[in-house]
């Protein structure tokens, strides 16, 4: 039963991961539809963003949106991509991940640091708007 789940959550991460460059790349795409793009834009920006719809702090509900809400709004992105731009775009970023994405606990860590460090580079920047 805890295999068939990891295999699971492996495979929806694996989907996620993918899913998420496809929109990278369909976003740069001149074909791509405006709300399409938008909606792109803000979910990976939501994705990356400390603030949440749900606080952290709530118990279960606080990960909930970033575990479920932003996954399925990806999915539905690039679902509701033209044909040829998501063929495009598939293939730009299955190119991609091959090409960059070797060592996937690697690139997790350096995407952490990232966000950590665009996070306080933030909370910096606030701090230092309001004294």
């Amino acid at each position: 039963m805890a295999q068939r789940l990891t295999a699971l959550l492996k495979a929806r991460f694996l989907r996620f991961r993918r899913e998420l460059v496809v929109v990278a790349h369909a976003v740069r795409h001149r074909d791509t539809p405006l709300h399409l793009k938008l909606a792109g834009v803000l979910l990976f920006l939501y994705l990356i963003s400390p603030i949440d719809l749900i606080p952290i702090l709530v118990p279960v509900l606080g990960v909930l949106d970033d575990l479920i809400i932003v996954p399925w709004g990806i999915s539905v992105v690039v679902s509701r991509l033209p044909a040829p731009v998501r063929q495009q775009a598939e293939a730009d970023a299955d190119r991609w991940i091959r090409r960059y994405i070797r060592r996937p606990l690697l690139v997790l860590a350096m995407v952490l640091l990232a966000l950590i460090l665009i996070w306080t580079g933030l909370l910096w920047l606030f701090l230092w708007l309001i004294t």
